[in-house]
């Protein structure tokens, strides 16, 4: 007997109203074949068991209307899940063929669409799908069933973020289910999840775990301990504390043996994330290994890029550019070929749509006495619009082709501005970014654009002793460092080689000289693998405009800009690191100051001797050194 057990991962995706009944229903609930029920049953546990009872209880008739709905769904779906994609294809028809001939009892038609966009997707029929979730929550909304509309939405959401990487459009989607569940008082374990994980993908790391812990706390009230398992995973690895992975490893192996494949593979990228955080990018490897081991072909797309793209940065991290290279190469190919199926999905469905509404004509058209003329003229306004909806097709992929080349343009813009080993902004990104935060002007407060020039001390040892795999993940380690210990709207860029820029605006004299000790901090506390231990960095800093005019007056190129001030930082940086290292100075145009500022920048020790220049420093009774710049 072929028996397959639906994945987890997939229940997230489907509703759980094809037999409840709706709260809010005024009627009360039609009561189902007894069979209807256990079929929806079998479905999650023996499919082809599920498909055999719809067939004999269809091919016997007398069935009533609803009870024959829920049978065909039930068989539609069972197929998409043993993977029969043109039978669910076909099964979805059926269902749609009985809600436009057959009057159903109060919330079938909301139940039926939202179980046809489950059938659709999985059986890969993206376009089909948000088609009936959406005629769904139309159905859902003038029924004014909120459970069912926030159900829905979900769906929708993951659509969006799971198949398109449609983030933005996703956490838009969430937070309208979200704001209907608050309203109703309600809390749903896996609204908070898939929000959860949809801001991480976003990058919205900080705001992440308040989602998880919600979805936790309501998947044990409510005893879902699939989605449990997935939220004390995700905590566990956003904690980074040190038995994190030992908590995955756990809850990966209860995900496993309880059928949860995706939550399983989830857990070893986490897993993953820890390994290359740490610097072991070996077991970091093995680990992305065993979680795309996991996923079956063709499903679970979010789950096989996340694991991709941490595969990519371990090989990055071990200097193995070309086979990083190649997995990218194919990561993005399988991308374009599901885009494209998605694409190709969208037209046969049209097409199909084209031909049944040809047919139907023609049938009627037979049956009417002397139509000939009728036929020949309805011949033509069909022709017509088959030309109007092959155009209107064409317009819809050029569309279609046009936003998928935004996002691929979108992505190359990001290649083209961010590191690739640390994700930072690069040196030409970072000037951009510099240029706008420096002030016109600089008030009594003396605040200004500080840049901060922070150089890993000792980088090249570590190269030596541990090998560039290890000094490649101390820098991504440093990066993370900084880019958490900054503003928000903070440039925290790679400078080059193991040196960092970071800009911050609007600081004094003082609160520059407390961020170099905060962000010195920051880095001497973190935590580095791979055997390298300590690691703690020299840092200069100066502000932009270099040398404000007084009284507030617009600055100009005799007052410095930012390019200025980073060659200030650098000198700052040297006598840091001739200093002692593990410390920082800082260099401070006097406001008003006359100095010739190319001078200052050939050598500052005139201006700081005449008190043109400010000097501040981490190291107590420091002394600028003496001798020519470096």
């Amino acid at each position: 007997m072929q028996r397959t057990v639906l994945l987890p991962g997939t229940w997230l995706l489907l509703l759980t109203l094809v037999l409840a009944p709706l709260r809010g229903d005024t009627q009360p609930p039609y009561e189902l074949d007894p069979d209807a029920r256990r079929c929806y049953q079998l479905r999650h546990s023996d499919q082809a068991a599920a498909i055999r009872l719809a067939d004999e209880r269809l091919e016997s008739g007398g069935l009533a209307p609803p009870d024959a709905l829920v049978f065909e769904a039930c068989r539609a779906i069972s197929h998409a899940i043993m993977g029969n994609a043109d039978a669910a294809r076909a099964g979805v028809d059926a269902v749609e063929a009985l809600l436009a001939s057959q009057p159903m009892p109060a919330g079938f038609e909301l139940r039926a669409l939202s179980n046809a966009g489950a059938t659709l997707q999985l059986a890969g029929d993206i376009t089909g799908a948000l088609q009936a979730y959406e005629r769904g929550l139309r159905a859902a909304e003038r029924e004014d069933a909120w459970e069912a509309q926030v159900t829905t939405l979900i769906n929708i959401a993951m659509i969006h973020g799971d198949e398109l990487a449609a983030y933005e459009e996703a956490e838009e989607l969430f937070r309208r289910a979200a704001e209907i569940n608050d309203a109703n008082a309600t809390r749903k374990a896996v609204l908070s999840y898939n929000r959860g994980l949809n801001l991480l993908r976003m990058g919205r790391r900080e705001e992440a775990p308040a989602q998880m812990e919600l979805a936790l706390a309501t998947a044990r009230a409510t005893g879902d301990a699939v989605t449990a398992a997935r939220s004390e995973a995700e905590l566990a690895a956003l904690s980074a504390a040190p038995d994190a992975r030992a908590r995955l490893g756990r809850l990966f192996a209860q995900q496993r043996s309880g059928g949860d494949v995706s939550g399983a593979a989830r857990s070893a990228v986490l897993q993953a994330q820890l390994a290359l955080d740490e610097g072991d990018t070996g077991r970091a490897l093995a680990d992305v290994e065993r979680a795309l081991g996991l996923l079956p072909d063709g499903a679970f797309p979010s789950e096989r890029r996340d694991a991709l793209e941490l595969r990519i940065a371990a090989l990055l991290a071990q200097g193995n550019w070309r086979e990083a290279y190649r997995t990218s190469a194919g990561m993005h190919d399988q991308q374009w070929r599901r885009l494209r199926a998605i694409q190709l999905g969208s037209i046969a469905r049209v097409q199909a749509t084209l031909v049944d509404e040809h047919n139907r004509d023609e049938l009627v058209l037979a049956r009417q006495q002397g139509a000939l003329s009728a036929l020949e003229a309805s011949h033509e306004r069909r022709q017509r619009n088959l030309a109007i909806a092959a155009l209107g097709l064409l317009v819809a992929l050029a569309l279609g082709f046009f936003v998928y080349q935004r996002r691929i343009t979108r992505r190359l813009r990001s290649l083209s501005t961010r590191d690739s080993l640390t994700k930072l902004l690069n040196r030409h990104a970072a000037g951009k970014r510099l240029d706008a935060m420096v002030p016109a002007r600089v008030d009594a407060g003396d605040a200004r654009a500080v840049v901060f020039l922070i150089d890993i001390d000792g980088f090249k040892g570590i190269n030596d002793r541990q090998g560039h795999g290890a000094g490649d993940a101390a820098l991504v380690t440093v990066a993370r460092t900084l880019a958490a210990a900054c503003s928000a709207d903070a440039v925290v860029a790679r400078w080059g080689g193991e040196e960092f820029l970071v800009g911050e605006r609007g600081l004094d004299r003082q609160r520059a000289a407390e961020a170099a000790e905060r962000l010195r901090l920051a880095i001497s506390g973190a935590t580095f693998g791979g055997g390298v231990g300590t690691v703690t960095v020299s840092i200069g800093f100066a502000g932009a405009p270099v040398f404000p005019p007084a009284g507030g007056a617009t600055a100009g190129a005799a007052s410095g800009h930012w390019p200025d001030a980073v060659i200030l930082a650098d000198r700052a940086l040297y006598a840091a690191k001739r200093g002692g290292r593990n410390t920082w100075v800082g260099l401070w145009g006097r406001s008003g100051a006359q100095a010739a500022i190319d001078d200052v920048l050939e050598d500052p020790s005139a201006a700081i001797a005449g008190g043109d220049v400010l000097v501040s420093a981490g190291h107590p009774g420091f002394a600028w050194p003496r001798g020519a710049p470096e």
